[in-house]
């Protein structure tokens, strides 16, 4: 278990973060006390690479997480959600299975103004959600990666409002890259 997914399990369960390796002893009735996005957030936090996960286990504790699940005409859907008085995203990090379509429902719970501005294969979108009222964007991601969003509205993103767009499959052959295997850091 790797140091920033270890504090990160031990934050969530109000655990001490020094002297303590309760977190590898998690059973299932300790997982059941988590909240259904937080204990997704715990299941994909492992298959994020190295260089994203201490990012995504900092900013995303309390966020979760959401499968984006396709509709019939195959689009992906997910539905993201402001908290009121809580300047995060919910869920903060959204998993689509293959790259193509999706479209996010945002709704503003919130007494404040937000905005989503969000990545697209195009050209970045972005969403008002006045106090009280929802939006939707509809984006395209093709590739595989993380792709970032958040609220630009005055320094609404530095205060925790921002989110992720987990794109998995591969890499097609034409765009991988022609050289050896880099070092990864060491812990």
């Amino acid at each position: 278990m790797t140091s920033a997914f270890r504090l990160l399990l031990l934050a969530l369960l109000g655990l001490p973060a020094t002297g303590c390796e309760y977190a590898g002893l998690l059973r299932p009735s300790v997982l059941s006390q988590l909240d259904p996005p937080t204990v997704r957030l715990l299941n994909e936090l492992p298959e994020v690479d190295r260089p994203n996960e201490a990012t995504v286990a900092r900013l995303f504790a309390t966020g979760g997480l959401a499968r984006a699940e396709p509709g019939a005409d195959g689009v992906l859907r997910a539905a993201v959600d402001v908290p009121p008085g809580q300047m995060i995203w919910k869920p903060a990090i959204v998993v689509m299975p293959r790259g193509g379509d999706l479209e996010l429902t945002f709704s503003n719970y919130d007494d404040a103004l937000h905005m989503a501005f969000l990545p697209s294969d195009s050209a970045r979108q972005i969403v008002e959600l006045p106090p009280g009222k929802a939006g939707r964007a509809r984006l395209r991601l093709d590739g595989p990666g993380l792709y970032w969003f958040g609220c630009p509205v005055a320094n609404h993103v530095g205060r925790g409002m921002l989110g992720f767009i987990l794109v998995k499959g591969e890499a097609p052959a034409e765009a991988r890259l022609d050289r050896p295997a880099q070092p990864q850091p060491t812990r």
